[in-house]
């Protein structure tokens, strides 16, 4: 297991928090201004990022191990993660108070949002490792993180999300929102349809639950070739891609679980939300698929 990094590279869950800390210490306008993901970078990262001479377009040469954060990984990373909290402000204003991160890994949500304190209970679901990991970064950061989520561990291949819960305060009786994002690539055909199964049970009507998962679709010449290398660096720290799916197909998943589809983002929508009108040019140069759905009564 490898998701916090091995040989001097990172794995998904510090990559994914470097490229957010260099779009909000250095992009003009942030996408997503997560402000502490500088601080659960180790010293020699936060030093390599507050001294990048970025051009914002995040088109960085890999000059160290683990520095390579090319713009499709970074726009994809941000905007996914903005996607997901505009829905979870959505569903607080509704009246959720529950916020269950599964394969949470750096987030930060909880660390930064001031506002919510008191008014949304944060749950994290991941690997033990990467928890640990993060709470060590968490106790020696600069700054005193707004709340705290609870944390819980659990492997998602051979142990359920509902066990893991019930050790904590969550009540399967009242609405909640779930995300589920950057994680459904790394587990089998059937984890995935076994974790979405027992969402669908344990999701009281009315909850919410917003994912993202890679998509089988038709690509350009430059969109394989960034795609093959992605593939390559998180083979390489021991995480490979195990799934991609046609959109019809995890539709038709979704659909025979339990769940109905709300929302089905594309990188067209993420652009049109996020992107456009953007002095610095950025925008997301592969396809990226995001739903958001609640469980069929």
């Amino acid at each position: 297991m490898s998701k916090t990094g091995t040989q001097g590279g990172y794995g998904t869950a510090e990559g994914a928090v470097l490229a957010r800390a260099i779009h909000a210490f250095h992009a003009d306008q942030p996408i997503l201004n997560d402000t502490w993901a500088f601080q659960l970078l180790d010293p020699a990262r936060r030093a390599w990022v507050e001294n990048l001479d970025y051009d914002g377009t995040y088109n960085i040469k890999p000059k160290t191990p683990g520095t390579f954060v090319p713009s499709w990984t970074a726009c994809v990373n941000v905007a996914n993660l903005r996607y997901v909290e505009d829905e979870v402000d959505r569903c607080i204003e509704s009246g959720i108070d529950q916020y269950v991160i599964l394969g949470a890994g750096f987030d930060t949500f909880a660390l930064r949002r001031a506002d919510l304190t008191g008014r949304m209970r944060v749950y994290e679901i991941d690997h033990p490792d990467v928890q640990a990991l993060k709470r060590q970064r968490i106790s020696l950061a600069n700054s005193k993180p707004d709340s705290m989520p609870t944390f819980v561990s659990v492997d998602f291949e051979s142990a359920t999300v509902t066990e893991a819960l019930k050790a904590t305060t969550f009540d399967p009786k009242r609405c909640s929102i779930f995300s589920l994002i950057g994680t459904i690539p790394y587990l089998s055909h059937s984890a995935i349809e076994a974790l979405l199964r027992e969402l669908k049970v344990l999701m009281a009507p009315g909850s919410r639950l917003v994912l993202s998962y890679n998509c089988d679709v038709p690509l350009s010449e430059e969109q394989h070739a960034i795609l093959q290398v992605l593939e390559g660096l998180v083979s390489q720290y021991g995480e490979p891609v195990k799934t991609n799916w046609r959109p019809e197909a995890f539709e038709k998943l979704l659909q025979a679980v339990g769940f109905a589809i709300v929302e089905h983002a594309t990188e067209q929508d993420l652009h049109a939300r996020y992107f456009s009108g953007r002095a610095d040019g950025l925008k997301i140069g592969i396809p990226v698929r995001l739903i958001v759905a609640e469980p069929s009564l």
